[in-house]
């Protein structure tokens, strides 16, 4: 009996604390946003800690009269928003707080603790961030957000329900694995995508290259290709952020080789790791020469496309299948000197469809080969983007980021073809 009326003062405790708090975080947002406004409140600091308090007893006595107390004191805050119409403010954001006050009590009485400091600390998160908010929702676009959405739900709705059986013997993939590799890929050049446009755009040459490798280090080397042309006075730090873009592209194969088949993962590992930081070190050198000079210029990296795009994504599921049907024929018909070969001239177009087939295919292959063939087909691209550069950048940052790349390509496929 003393341990459950410990127990209950403890919870009485979080409640009030949490109560306290919340109107504490409301009352700031006001001052802080509303401060020059003549807003209708209805209460902040005591009103919140009084609805925590309330709410428990309420609950404690009976959960009918828990209920009954939410919907009465629901009618006053439909009393104060028909006042704040009048005056063309028709914000629920103080009701939606007190509701989310009131609802203190039973999470703290019958769930885990966790789930109530959760809810707290989003509170206090979307309180302090409405600047921030707003920003961002006026630079996304309603396309942007609808692909995304789709995309949510077709991952989360459509991929456990999949089959997890391979299609047949010359599609050695199932329909699940397709599908997550086409979420796991979009996912990661979205992520650098998201960073690049909306949270570090017109930070730099340095950042729009490194978080174009996240996205896709080819189409990053064609844009600062094209843009060093148009700062021909900055071709050691074009170089260096052209450079940089294959270093993460190297970072990025290694997680997606982690998501889908860690032994390989580890064998690539000290290769890739290596390659990357030879990349940025690179990079880090022609950044000190291009400092010398004491010239700073930002870049417009708007030209970036949208990589959840769905129609990108079904083209790239085809491809995936595709690279999943011709590598199953040349692994039978060649054996690992044919995937080799097949490696080398996959590089020359978009690599991830056959990274993510032989990471996820069943095919009779050692993990040495697989590892060889990611390696090649990396090591064929740079020599792809090293081509690239020198046609389309202006001549000096051009001859510097080809030959680069072409080195790391060579690198690269030297290693790969010797495991």
């Amino acid at each position: 009996m003393i341990a459950l009326q410990h127990e209950l003062w403890a919870q009485l405790v979080l409640i009030l604390l949490f109560s306290f708090l919340t109107g504490s975080e409301l009352r700031g947002y006001q001052h802080k946003f509303h401060a020059a406004t003549q807003e209708l409140f209805l209460g902040t600091v005591r009103t919140m800690t009084l609805t925590g308090l309330m709410a428990s007893v309420f609950f404690l006595v009976n959960e009918w009269l828990y209920l009954l107390g939410f919907a009465s004191l629901s009618v006053l805050f439909a009393l104060l928003y028909w006042q704040r119409l009048k005056v063309q403010n028709s914000s629920l954001l103080t009701f939606l707080v007190w509701a989310l006050t009131y609802s203190y009590a039973p999470l703290v009485m019958t769930q885990p603790l966790w789930l109530a400091s959760g809810v707290f600390v989003v509170i206090v998160l979307l309180l302090n961030s409405k600047q921030v908010l707003n920003d961002l929702a006026e630079k996304v676009s309603n396309d942007e957000l609808n692909t995304l959405a789709k995309l949510v739900l077709l991952s989360v709705v459509i991929l456990p329900l999949l089959p997890q059986d391979n299609i047949n013997l010359w599609i050695p993939v199932s329909p699940f694995k397709i599908w997550l590799a086409v979420v796991v890929v979009s996912s990661v050049s979205y992520l650098g995508y998201v960073s690049q446009k909306f949270f570090v755009k017109d930070q730099g040459l340095m950042v729009t290259g490194i978080l174009g490798g996240i996205y896709s280090s080819t189409a990053t080397t064609v844009v600062l290709a094209k843009k060093s042309n148009e700062y021909p006075r900055l071709s050691y730090k074009m170089t260096a952020a052209i450079i940089s873009a294959t270093g993460l592209m190297y970072i990025r194969l290694w997680v997606i080789a982690a998501l889908f088949m860690w032994s390989v993962a580890l064998e690539l590992l000290p290769v890739l790791l290596g390659l990357s930081v030879a990349a940025f070190v690179l990079s880090f050198i022609y950044i000190q020469v291009e400092n010398r000079n004491g010239e700073h210029k930002n870049i417009d990296s708007s030209s970036v496309q949208n990589p959840l795009e769905l129609k990108v994504a079904f083209i790239f599921a085809g491809l995936f299948v595709l690279m999943a049907v011709v590598t199953q024929f040349v692994m039978n018909s060649y054996g690992d000197t044919g995937v080799r070969y097949l490696s080398a001239l996959v590089g020359f177009t978009d690599i991830d469809p056959f990274v993510l087939s032989i990471l996820n295919g069943s095919y009779e292959a050692q993990n040495n080969v697989i590892a060889g063939a990611i390696l090649i087909a990396a090591g064929s691209n740079n020599l792809l983007k090293a081509t690239y550069a020198l046609a389309l950048a202006e001549p000096k940052s051009g001859r510097f980021s080809a030959f680069w790349l072409a080195v790391l390509g060579v690198i690269s496929i030297a290693i790969g073809w010797q495991l």
